[in-house]
């Protein structure tokens, strides 16, 4: 089963291959004659008849095909058909057509709103097609007169395509003057329209306003489909912020190429290593691996309509990359350099204006940094300064807050709302929150139950930590993988840590919440590594131990709730420097809301389980049990009598006891011999109750 990537493949091989241009319908029916056996996934002939459409007029635009008495392949097509093999050719087609919209956009960016439109319904009429005024006019929402003398003032790429209602050529008044002169029949033939023999265009290629209308919703969806990034760019040194005030009165943002040849572009991320290490041979691996990243983000990723910042002394400049990279040896300060529209913003805001986070991220020392996570905060900033390139929000803004806990929400839980409540106030002041005590007091189940009070279910995840648990597994490391050709190889892949913090980019406004169970179990500095020093200064950047991330930060809506078992003695202390990243909630019998729980549970059960009679007497044998153990940190908590079973059978409570509590009490008098439990037993328990009541 072929899948839909193939199709531009098929489409530009069969135009390759013909040793003649080829009309629309030629290219059409030669594709489906070679799918027809191997049906594209998702579409059917009229959809790939459309889809073709598509593909050829875009392809035309990024100067892969050209229209001249039928369709043919350019060099740069053929190029593109070698270089980019299988759904490489669709990404890169994508990545390239992308740019060029973008660019039309800021090249219209400045028309007033009706003559915007009118020239960007102007650039949907694609070579081998033709409107009429009067069908702009209906699209656009105005009259033809207006879109006559927007087309007669400015003369766009394209008006040639726009002709009288009838398909007849208009008369020069109603053409730019650069059409003067020019057979227009003549130049529209040659890109594929027909005329009949009384000079009207076929009206089988005429596109109303219906059809234009269409088109324009095709652009805009793979606008809204194209990848956006952001970058800060930065002068090398504080001695060059002269340069950035030429950037932003001369409409561009550049890169030094000190010590680097002249550059032949585009130029490919391997050809792009090899010039660099060669150029740069003198310098250590690492530093070359520094200059190669910053190079090849503003050469090779870096795309016409991504954000910038730059920063010149305290003010953040923003803008648009208005164009493909280009390289100017004659300019010895800014050879590299790409074309861009920076925002008149008066005043520009300060750093300190800006997100926390999005301030950590500038103040990386590198040339050229991938902001692109910070992507929701940069088109805020924007929306909020009034910006002119601001994007509209798909997405309300939402201010990140916990949820307000309601009244009653600990009823189920049988804990007091206020307790829950100052859990909140807590995990939200400090964002790491340990709940600890003896085993039996519920830690990881009320951390569990918290954190879906206060997050989305899809927001929260939970991890154990063991003693052989590490930094690779929690946040980030190398794992062997079977590539395509079956030999392993090492990939960088996320751990649970990592997937949340990306997740939690995404939603600024959200909570996501980590549950650490067992917390002290682990190795806590191997398994955190540089997260340590993030846990208390989440704002200052850090270089990460594996990724290539330059100054990463932990984003403000990451939230930890561990839990610490107070009682395995085989578990090391948790250090000083874990302890003053976290604060602490004490879960035991004998402290709210611990205390009284096990009768709590119990009254409930026995109201809506009449039979349940046997055993009534578990809460004071317990309490009585962590009396007799004497040491707070050996006390058991209720959760090991909230069973229903233990109080449906007689025996339930005596199978409880020697099956789960006399085994972990062993554990703890492990150096004292099998009598030391005699004290321990049910019987001697109750015992001690009866004399008490007598």
């Amino acid at each position: 089963m072929a899948d839909s990537a193939q199709l531009l493949r098929v489409c530009m091989e069969v135009i390759r291959d013909s040793d003649n241009p080829l009309t629309q319908e030629e290219v059409v029916a030669r594709v489906i004659g070679e799918v027809v056996a191997e049906p594209i996934a998702g579409l059917v002939q009229p959809e790939i008849g459309a889809q073709i459409g598509k593909y050829t007029a875009e392809a035309a635009s990024i100067g892969w095909l050209s229209r001249t008495n039928g369709w043919s392949l350019t060099e740069s097509g053929e190029l593109a058909l070698d270089a980019f093999p299988g759904g490489r050719l669709l990404d890169e087609f994508k990545l390239r057509t992308n740019e060029f919209r973008m660019q039309r956009d800021l090249a219209l960016a400045d028309l007033p709103g009706t003559e915007r439109t009118i020239a960007q319904l102007v650039d949907v009429v694609t070579p081998g097609f033709w409107t009429s005024s009067d069908e702009l006019g209906k699209a656009a929402g105005t009259s033809a007169e207006e879109v006559d003398s927007y087309l007669v003032d400015a003369g766009p790429a394209g008006a040639h395509r726009v002709l009288r209602f009838d398909g007849s050529v208009p008369s020069n008044d109603r053409l730019h003057p650069r059409f003067h002169g020019t057979d227009l029949q003549r130049k529209l033939a040659t890109e594929g329209v027909t005329f009949d023999s009384t000079g009207n265009a076929s009206e089988r290629q005429h596109l109303d306003a219906a059809s234009l209308r269409e088109r324009l919703h095709w652009e805009q969806e793979a606008r809204d489909s194209a990848p956006r990034r952001a970058w800060l760019v930065r002068t090398a040194t504080t001695a060059e912020n002269g340069l950035v005030t030429r950037w932003r009165a001369e409409g561009f943002v550049s890169m030094p190429a000190e010590g680097l040849r002249s550059l032949v572009l585009p130029i490919t991320p391997d050809q792009l290593r090899s010039v660099v290490d060669d150029d740069f041979q003198h310098e250590s691996y690492n530093a070359r691996d520094v200059r190669f990243e910053e190079l090849n983000g503003f050469l090779n990723r870096m795309r016409t309509g991504d954000y910038v910042i730059t920063l010149n002394n305290r003010f953040a400049y923003f803008g648009r990359i208005a164009s493909s990279p280009s390289f100017l040896a004659d300019d010895r300060v800014a050879p590299l350099r790409r074309f861009a529209r920076w925002e008149p913003l008066v005043p520009a805001p300060t750093l300190d204006q800006l997100p926390r986070s999005l301030q950590a991220k500038l103040r990386s020392t590198s040339s050229v940094v991938d902001l692109t996570e910070n992507l929701g905060e940069i088109e805020q900033v924007l929306r909020d300064f009034n910006a002119e390139s601001a994007e509209p929000s798909a997405e309300p803004h939402v201010e990140l807050a916990f949820p307000e806990i309601a009244e009653g929400a600990g009823r189920d839980l049988l804990i007091g709302d206020d307790w829950l409540r100052r859990q909140t106030e807590l995990l939200w002041e400090y964002k790491q929150l340990i709940f600890h005590g003896p085993p039996g007091t519920g830690k990881t189940y009320l951390a569990q139950k918290l954190a879906r009070l206060l997050a989305d279910v899809n927001a929260v995840k939970l991890v154990q930590f063991h003693p052989s648990y590490t930094y690779e597994d929690f946040f980030e490391g190398f794992r062997p993988t079977q590539n395509k050709d079956g030999k392993v190889e090492f990939g960088l892949h996320p751990g649970p840590f990592r997937t949340l913090v990306d997740a939690a980019r995404k939603k600024p406004g959200e909570p996501h919440i980590l549950i650490i169970d067992e917390i002290n179990r682990a190795n806590l500095a191997k398994v955190f590594g540089e997260l340590y020093f993030l846990l208390e200064y989440r704002d200052e950047p850090i270089n990460l131990l594996y990724s290539a991330d330059a100054g990463f930060t932990l984003p403000e809506n990451i939230f930890v709730i561990g839990t610490m078992n107070t009682t395995d003695r085989s578990i090391a202390t948790v250090d000083a420097a874990i302890r003053r990243r976290f604060v602490f909630t004490e879960l035991h019998p004998a402290v709210p809301p611990t205390a009284g729980l096990l009768r709590r549970w119990l009254d409930e059960h026995v109201a809506a389980e009449p039979e349940s009679t046997f055993n009534n007497d578990a809460p004071e044998v317990l309490e009585a049990l962590n009396e007799e153990v004497g040491r707070r940190d050996l006390a058991l908590g209720p959760s090991f009598l909230m069973q229903p079973s233990i109080y449906r059978r007689s025996d339930g409570l005596a199978r409880v006891w020697d099956a789960s509590i006399l085994p972990l009490l062993a554990e703890n008098h492990y150096a004292a011999g099998p009598e030391a439990l005699d004290r321990y037993s049910l019987d001697t328990i109750r015992q001690t109750l009866a004399d008490r009541r007598t």
